[in-house]
């Protein structure tokens, strides 16, 4: 009689469970519950307590039963894995760490997981094989196979497996078409990545937010713009905030010529989010492509203000300021670039001129001989130093330039006229 009481009581915690209906005080009567409960009810408390978050008190209850039953590989995995929730590791390693692990399933799966979550991925990958070679078609530990390679980077290992699982149409809470198309993405086959999100769209649903902005990027990437922009608008009307989407939405507008949009997102995307310095660079083309010089200019100086590191803007705010004859802020930024660690064998090409328009001829020299060594082939740089030459009277070395550069390209018209009048 006692035991059917305790049968429809545990049944009762479980019904509670269910329903999502457990209390304090229903927990501090399953607690009460265990001290007078079987083993295999004690358990499901334990098993209720680890599924509410209370792990704590769930190891009090599996430890008790580990106690009597040390052997039992479902306790032994169970409560390895209660500790790995409070961060316990060295009690979870103590746990598996026995004779018996190697000729059991569940302790080698939990063992990969633990040492994987130690970054000793040489480790997890043996236990990993050694769970395979027990059960090879397991589809469980070809799946763990499958999620090892992916989590470690390693995306054409994990390829294969995750196509076998899709082949043999086996039955996962894993999508599938998620982790193809991703690493289809990371070996740049973006074709058949894109499918993938396509299907996975198809079998499992609508895409969230990440998923969505992998496709925009696979379908970038193809230059399949529409799809990019389908996907980019959706997840602008899911989350606005997601500010990732504005570089890139500008870039496919810059690219289809419509500046205006182009600048307009940017600019959104700079409300979300004024310290995206790439979203200033960007908006620096942009600007350039509309003939703003000096509105280009002063978005690539956002850009450096938020990252100093940023070379390519602060190149493109030097051949502005050259285009806007402002040559004193050539020699400034160039000073202060290298100040903050930048540097390019173009800066000295950029000094040159700015000398040169400076009348400061010495260093426009100095500046012209240091960028020649980098630059001896570029018919741009070139003919810049060849008008420097005749500007400084020395015809004789303009002439070899201009005829080294008729050499590299005999089409160049305003090198073979300057040449002409030269002769």
């Amino acid at each position: 009689m006692k035991s059917r009481v305790i049968e429809m009581s545990i049944q009762t915690f479980i019904d509670l469970f269910e329903k999502g209906n457990v209390t304090e005080d229903i927990v501090e009567q399953m607690q009460h519950f265990a001290f007078e409960a079987e083993d295999d009810e004690i358990f499901i408390i334990a098993q209720i307590f680890a599924a509410l978050g209370r792990a704590s008190q769930s190891i009090e209850l599996v430890e008790s039963l580990f106690a009597k039953y040390p052997e039992d590989v479902n306790l032994k995995t169970f409560l390895a894995d209660l500790y790995l929730d409070l961060g316990e590791d060295e009690k979870a390693f103590a746990i598996i760490a026995d004779e018996d692990e190697d000729e059991n399933i569940q302790l080698l799966m939990l063992a990969a997981d633990m040492y994987m979550s130690q970054g000793l991925f040489e480790v997890a990958e043996e236990k990993l094989k050694k769970a395979l070679a027990l059960e090879p078609k397991n589809e469980l530990i070809q799946l763990a196979y499958a999620e090892f390679y992916y989590h470690i980077g390693e995306f054409e290992e994990a390829l294969p497996r995750f196509l076998n699982l899709l082949e043999y149409g086996i039955e996962l809470d894993l999508n599938v078409y998620d982790r193809l198309a991703n690493c289809y993405s990371h070996i740049g086959e973006f074709e058949k990545a894109l499918k993938q999100w396509i299907a996975s769209e198809t079998y499992i649903g609508k895409l969230d937010t990440n998923q969505l902005f992998s496709k925009a990027i696979s379908a970038y990437q193809l230059e399949d713009f529409a799809t990019a922009k389908r996907a980019l608008w959706d997840i602008k009307e899911l989350d606005p905030t997601y500010d990732t989407i504005y570089p890139l939405l500008g870039k496919i507008y810059a690219a289809e010529q419509e500046h205006d949009k182009a600048l307009e997102v940017v600019q959104e995307g700079i409300n979300y989010n004024e310290y995206n310095a790439e979203l200033y660079y960007l908006k620096g083309l942009i600007l350039e492509a509309m003939k703003d010089l000096e509105g280009a200019r002063d978005a690539y100086y956002e850009a450096l203000n938020l990252d100093p590191e940023d070379l390519e803007s602060a190149l493109r705010s030097n051949r502005l300021c050259l285009a806007l004859e402002d040559f004193e802020e050539v020699v400034h930024n160039v000073d202060h670039y290298e100040e903050w660690g930048l540097y390019d064998e173009r800066f000295s090409w950029d000094l040159a001129i700015a000398h040169l328009e400076l009348e400061n001829y010495e260093k426009s020299n100095h500046y012209f001989q240091e960028a020649a060594v980098h630059f001896a082939e570029n018919v741009e740089f070139l003919f810049d130093y060849a008008q420097f030459l005749i500007e400084d009277g020395r015809r004789q070395e303009a002439r070899l330039k201009l005829e080294k550069i008729l050499q590299i390209d005999g089409t160049l018209l305003a090198a073979s006229e300057l040449l002409e009048n030269l002769m």
